[in-house]
């Protein structure tokens, strides 16, 4: 047997703890000792203890403790089995959050990394699908859907790399219900649920490329808000197209992609 002195030692836990264990239920003395108050603990208790420890450090309350350690192994397993599960699903969200703090300070570092251009954009023929999918994180599974039908309707994904584009069509951000087009150049016949339609022409147009993952693109419309801040003499108007130069078919590192941004301008009359 233990004094309370020796089992707090052994243990790691406060005296303290120990009484406030007993008081709620959770962890009783082995024996109390009627004359002189003294509270023993066996050595197996030990084992009790550092149960208990480890669910505390794993966020357990003392509820939730006080019934696992009662129940049978598998059910305590079974909890600690999905604790392992939550704990994981924090550690990608931290993992996210890192990420963040990352492309902050990257921005900070790199604001005026975008150079903007401007430039003439012809008109050329397109065959496009166009939906409203859940979100922007949902563009590769839209991609998928037309890449699907162009098979079935035996039309050729073109090799080119600058032959495919996106077209956001809404005219703010919205976090879903995203009203967007993604289309090849070409000039073939069609059916539904495809369309081919011809893009106008683009008489200025605000080009800028953006090298690395997709998630650099808000920075990138950040830093073209910044340049037409500082040009009042052009509007943006109609939907903004994104060519895909490098992207996940062309390399399976996200470092290494390519897109060309093509955000349609007009002249304003200054006074």
């Amino acid at each position: 047997m233990l004094k309370i002195g020796e089992f707090s030692q052994l243990g790691q836990v406060s005296i303290r703890t120990l009484r406030h264990y007993d008081e709620i239920d959770l962890l009783h003395p082995q024996l109390v000792d009627e004359e002189s108050g003294y509270r023993y603990y066996s050595v197996k208790q030990l084992e009790v203890l550092a149960q208990i420890v480890l669910l505390r450090e794993l966020k357990f309350s003392l509820k939730e403790i006080k019934s696992l350690v009662q129940e049978d192994p598998k059910i305590f397993t079974a909890a600690l089995l999905k604790k392992d599960r939550e704990i994981e699903k924090e550690i990608q969200r931290d993992k996210y959050r890192q990420q963040q703090i990352h492309q902050m300070i990257q921005r900070m570092q790199h604001q005026d990394k975008y150079q903007v251009t401007i430039k003439k954009i012809p008109a050329f023929s397109v065959i496009s699908l166009r939906k409203k999918i859940k979100s922007f994180y949902h563009e590769g599974l839209l991609w998928e859907d037309f890449m699907e039908v162009l098979e079935n309707q035996q039309i050729a994904f073109p090799p080119e790399a600058d032959q495919n584009l996106t077209i956001f069509h809404d005219k703010e951000y919205l976090e879903e219900g995203v009203d967007v087009e993604v289309a090849i150049i070409s000039d073939k016949e069609v059916e539904e649920p495809l369309q081919r339609r011809r893009l106008p022409e683009l008489e200025q147009a605000a080009i800028m490329y953006v090298e690395g993952n997709y998630h650099q693109l808000p920075e990138a419309y950040q830093s073209f808000a910044k340049w037409l801040d500082e040009h009042p003499e052009f509007e943006m108007v109609k939907a903004t197209r994104q060519f895909c130069h490098v992207g996940p078919e062309h390399t399976d590192n996200p470092e290494e992609y390519l897109t060309e941004l093509q955000i349609p301008l007009i002249p304003l009359t200054l006074t």
